[in-house]
């Protein structure tokens, strides 16, 4: 059986500003370097080591990655994969995420209204794809693209892992991609609609499909932190 530990990356200073990230490159915050070192140490702490990593290509991700690794003491190295990347939001992309949400759905407050669940990340995604397509091309995703993208990159690297007999397999990715695929899988995520930074949410593939044990899972992290 294998396990993928899907990782959201750590906080990063597009985060604090509360822009719109998607596949614009935002690097860590020093809270989301120290996150993500703690979180390698919480790793170690619980003797959890990786077979293989993965990492969505952009930097806040391979990052990521490699401070886990590094506190790890895991001498493998991160595979990049555009497969794994955040949604693209299109001419969206570094804006203030309440500009973002007023011009696509009129909404002055994003973070609000996702939190009260007046929007969902599916409508968002749908909302950011109708308002690029004066683009040419349209680069936005749709929900459902962003979903099945990242369901063709999880599954290969699950069936990679079993021809190569991995157990365990790091993958860093971003927090609307992951809920909008857990969303596909027909996981319910209990009206989440924002996962934490350098959480983890297991997934055990067996007989050609996942199933998901843990999820938004801060104890690796915060034992990490507790052994500093």
């Amino acid at each position: 059986m294998t396990t993928l530990y899907l990782v959201r990356h750590g906080q990063t200073e597009f985060n604090v500003q509360k822009r719109v990230q998607g596949m614009a490159d935002s690097a860590l915050t020093p809270k989301g370097i120290a996150d993500a070192k703690a979180l390698g140490q919480g790793f170690k702490t619980k003797n959890i080591h990786f077979d293989a990593a993965f990492a969505s290509d952009l930097t806040r991700a391979v990052d990521t990655a490699h401070f886990v690794l590094s506190d790890l003491d895991e001498p493998i190295p991160v595979t990049t994969l555009m497969g794994l990347r955040e949604e693209n939001y299109g001419k969206f992309e570094g804006q203030l995420a309440n500009d973002f949400s007023l011009a696509t759905m009129g909404i002055a407050n994003f973070h609000d209204a996702l939190a009260n669940q007046e929007i969902t990340l599916a409508q968002t995604a749908d909302a950011a794809f109708t308002a690029n397509m004066d683009q040419h091309p349209n680069k936005a995703e749709t929900n459902r693209m962003v979903q099945e993208r990242l369901n063709r990159t999880l599954r290969a690297i699950a069936v990679e892992a079993v021809a190569k007999d991995w157990e365990r397999v790091l993958v860093v990715s971003h927090g609307t991609a992951a809920l909008m695929w857990l969303n596909y899988v027909h996981y319910n995520i209990d009206g989440r609609e924002m996962l934490d930074n350098a959480s983890v949410t297991k997934l055990m593939w067996e007989n050609d499909r996942f199933t998901v044990t843990d999820f938004n899972d801060l104890s690796f992290l915060h034992a990490g932190q507790a052994a500093n």
